[in-house]
């Protein structure tokens, strides 16, 4: 079967500054995700990151999806593989990491560089 990123988007982001007072001197990051298959679009699934970020200097919540399309049906047996569970979440992830670098870097704080995660071995709240 092949599988491709057909498209991804931020769908809910929440970015302010801390007062001087309140900075802080490490980062925070929770990181969730969770998929999301549709039995209308059978050929197609979703991957939905949930991220909060506590810098130094600023707070960042984003929610993002990543819209995933394959040229076959997916099967019972796909949703239980791993390529829902490590290799999609492996292949989006470096976009949204991207994404949250530039924001901070473009809105004048100290950039956000989000550690690389190796989903194989990663532990989801939501599982």
């Amino acid at each position: 079967m092949n599988i491709q990123l057909e498209n991804w988007g931020i769908v809910k982001m929440n970015y302010f500054l801390l007062k001087e007072k309140e900075k802080r001197e490490d980062n925070s990051l929770g990181l969730k995700f969770k998929n999301f298959f549709n039995d209308k679009y059978k050929k197609s699934f979703k991957i939905a990151f949930y991220l909060k970020l506590e810098g130094e200097d600023f707070n960042l919540d984003i929610d993002a999806i990543f819209n995933f399309t394959a040229d076959k049906e997916i099967t019972e047996e796909f949703k239980k593989s791993d390529f829902p569970r490590i290799n999609a979440p492996a292949i989006a992830y470096p976009y949204l990491r991207a994404y949250v670098s530039n924001l901070t870097l473009q809105s004048g704080v100290n950039p956000a560089m989000l550690p690389t995660i190796n989903f194989v071995k990663f532990e989801n709240p939501d599982d």
